[in-house]
């Protein structure tokens, strides 16, 4: 889990930001750098990459990719990585996109470019907030089982002895 550099004591997510104009990937490090761990990738490769070999909470792309769409990728993400959120962004009024983004994708948000940098941060954060509580849940439901476990090991060797 990585921790913000604004306070030792909050974890921040991880997120994934996949476009392929340098440009755009400089500017979101940039912007976003000091509230989450950004990783940028130009490539759905390198993505895969990061996706892969780190703790990966939000997956942002681009939708005008060269040979895929935003919309595509964010199916291929869901299908291997169900538990990251998916965004979509994009700087084009396409409605076809939002809604495969959205049905097809599970995408969590849609971001117009040029995106604000308050309305990514919250989205971003709202889906962090909602990792952590499914993983809370999850724990809880963990120790849960384990106590009941414990309970009928202890009332069988009650009712054997």
């Amino acid at each position: 889990m990585h921790i913000s550099p604004n306070t030792s004591l909050e974890p921040a997510p991880c997120v994934v930001y996949l476009d392929d104009e340098p440009s755009n990937r400089q500017a979101f490090e940039s912007a976003f750098r000091k509230d989450f761990k950004v990783l940028c990738a130009a490539s759905m490769q390198e993505a895969w990459a990061h996706l892969e070999m780190n703790h990966v909470h939000v997956f942002i792309t681009d939708q005008r990719m060269p040979g895929i769409t935003g919309s595509e990728l964010l199916v291929h993400v869901r299908d291997r990585f169900p538990q990251v959120r998916r965004m979509l962004v994009t700087a084009y009024a396409d409605l076809q996109a939002v809604v495969d983004a959205l049905n097809s994708g599970g995408a969590c948000f849609y971001i117009q470019k040029p995106w604000e940098l308050e309305t990514v941060r919250a989205a971003v954060r709202r889906a962090f907030a909602e990792i952590l509580a499914e993983e809370a849940r999850a724990t809880y439901t963990e120790r849960l089982i384990a106590s009941n476990q414990q309970l009928e090991f202890a009332l069988r060797q009650r009712l054997l002895s």
